[in-house]
């Protein structure tokens, strides 16, 4: 069982785009940032990821999302294309651990 990592309400400024939930991440699976990817669903996920130094994966759950969250590297439009996406990415690299 891998932990979940959240933030504390009664700290907002811990937010992301904050790095600091991703880092926390890491830390408890003692991980480096290029065994990881955070998938997410906003701008701000994907800044957290890009300041923690990991790699992101955008999920347009939404109409209109994908284009919103085109700058990622990779896109997906469903949960069902997540594990593609990082194995297609990551094909020659130690696999990645999912954050």
């Amino acid at each position: 069982m891998h932990p979940v990592v959240g933030r504390a309400y009664a700290d907002p400024a811990r937010m992301k785009p904050d790095p600091a939930p991703v880092l926390a991440a890491m830390r408890e699976l003692n991980a480096e940032p290029g065994e990881c990817v955070l998938i997410g669903d906003s701008i701000s996920d994907l800044t957290a990821a890009r300041r923690a130094g990991v790699a992101a994966i955008a999920f347009a759950n939404k109409p209109g999302k994908a284009e919103r969250l085109a700058d990622a590297a990779v896109v997906v439009p469903g949960m069902d294309r997540i594990v593609a996406a990082i194995e297609q990415r990551y094909e020659h690299r130690p696999t990645p651990r999912v954050s």
